[in-house]
């Protein structure tokens, strides 16, 4: 299906977006400061609006979050990005400051007029607001200048408006001044690790704080009954499941390093920070979505750094092919993991095929809960005969739920015993497993399974629903995880 150019993009003052209808699938594109950016997602603890918008959306939005950490209006412009509000009020940097009535302004027209020129319907937003109380506990204003210029623009130029400012200071005024901490980032020393020596910030948001910017926006596209308020989904709890939940990727069974051009080491396959087709970015964004948080484990398990984590993540441990001097799962690490899941923590053990994995040491943890990696080799695709991976009798379960078709290609299959249970079974062959173990669970299937290349339709054809699943599976298995953070 040929996409049509962009038909309207929405300018979320300093935060704007855009919206293309097309037949089935639409795009929004955001441009922002850093109240509305993405923000890196290993153990830290901020978040941008914009980067959880897409939680409010159904899966035919397609979203690009352009915002941009410490961007006016200005230097979006000379910078080439084109876009802001917090950070035009900061008189001290010329490079950023934007006098409201002349500049400010000016550049809010230019953003207005170059989106009608791309046949595209703009749509202005006033910056969000600060945490600011007054002696008597009252939200205070900390845009007022800009804001009424936002206001005034979107008069002028017949621009629909969601005031996020006004919206922003009235939430703020009923939450209070001290429970409103929990939505920015005043968080303690020694939390996570991208903070180490705390923070108390009254701009930025955690990821409870952005989901309650995020849905006053929401709240605005629906009282201006926008065209996009047909893509909102039905129900907004879904980021609930994860909330003060913590999944652990695995970094030490799977010590994988490559070199760039520079010279420098890096890690790859199977790890978060990984976007090629070899790495999980994708899923780690899903997980997110679903309002957990990811962290890794770069040493070997123990009972004190199992502690913070709901669920743990074991991959594809390596070989001395991939790795000159691997990480093996020994006795110990096998004891802190089995007494971890028995007190509640939720495992997943991702295989590999034959040659691909280790997996006499693998197995040896994994047949703690029944579970033996067979170390065959099921579905050789070949070049992208794409079907041979395909799984299409999928059983009632919520793993599967509106889930026709799956794709798992060169996968180790499951031998089971004692208490664990098949969760997919295929010619004869045990695919994935469930193992209820004391308070805690392990779910197993004998292939990294859901890395870039394959979790959604980059390069798998239309109708293979992988993300669909994982986005099933996460949900499941974080819905029975103990949580590990505090409100």
């Amino acid at each position: 299906m040929r996409m049509r150019r962009i038909s309207c993009i929405i300018i979320f003052f300093i935060t704007a977006y855009g919206f293309m209808p097309l037949p089935e699938t639409s795009q929004l594109f955001l441009v922002g400061d850093s109240t509305m950016a993405d923000k890196p997602l290993v153990d830290n603890p901020e978040r941008g609006w914009g980067q959880v918008l897409p939680m409010f959306f159904d899966r035919s939005v397609i979203i690009e979050n352009h915002a941009k950490n410490g961007r006016s209006t200005k230097s979006f412009i000379k910078e080439g990005r084109w876009q802001i509000g917090h950070n035009d009020e900061k008189k001290d940097d010329s490079t950023r400051f934007a006098d409201p009535q002349t500049d400010f302004r000016n550049n809010l027209l230019k953003y207005v007029r170059d989106t009608r020129a791309k046949n595209a319907n703009p749509i202005l937003l006033t910056p969000v607001s600060r945490r600011r109380f007054d002696n008597d506990g009252k939200a205070v204003e900390t845009h007022h200048d800009y804001s009424e210029v936002v206001r005034a623009v979107a008069k002028e130029e017949q621009v629909p408006l969601i005031d996020l400012d006004a919206k922003s200071i009235a939430m703020l005024g009923q939450v209070g001044a001290e429970e409103s901490k929990k939505l920015f980032l005043w968080i303690p020393a020694g939390k996570y690790k991208a903070l180490p020596n705390g923070k108390q910030d009254n701009t930025h948001f955690t990821f409870t704080g952005a989901i309650k910017i995020a849905s006053l926006v929401v709240d605005g596209i629906r009282e201006l009954h926008l065209p996009i308020e047909s893509f909102l989904r039905p129900s907004e709890t879904g980021h609930e499941v994860g909330k003060n939940r913590v999944v652990l990727l695995d970094y030490f069974f799977n010590s994988e390093w490559k070199t760039d051009t520079a010279g420098h080491p890096y890690r790859f396959h199977y790890v978060w920070e990984d976007t090629a087709n070899s790495g999980y970015s994708e899923l780690g964004k899903l997980i997110v979505r679903l309002g957990a948080e990811i962290d890794t484990l770069n040493v070997a398990p123990a009972k004190e750094n199992l502690a913070h984590a709901s669920m743990y993540i074991i991959v594809d441990p390596d070989t001395p092919a991939e790795t000159p001097k691997p990480n093996y799962i020994d006795e110990d690490a096998t004891k802190a993991i089995v007494d971890w899941v028995r007190s509640g923590g939720i495992l997943v053990l991702l295989g590999n095929d034959k040659g691909n994995a280790e997996f006499e040491h693998f197995n040896k943890l994994a047949e703690n809960f029944g579970i033996h990696f067979n170390e065959d080799s099921r579905n050789r695709v070949q070049g992208r005969d794409f079907e041979t991976g395909s799984f299409l009798a999928l059983p009632d379960h919520p793993l599967f739920k509106g889930v026709k078709k799956i794709y798992i290609k060169e996968l180790s299959t499951l031998k089971l015993s004692g208490p664990a249970t098949s969760v997919l079974t295929d010619r004869g062959d045990v695919i994935m497993s469930y193992t209820k173990f004391g308070t805690g669970a392990v779910f197993a299937v004998g292939d990294p399974w859901l890395y870039n290349e394959y979790f959604d339709n980059r390069k798998l054809p239309e109708g293979f629903e992988n993300y669909k699943a994982a986005d099933n599976l996460f949900e499941w298995l974080l819905a029975t995880a103990r949580p590990v953070r505090e409100n």
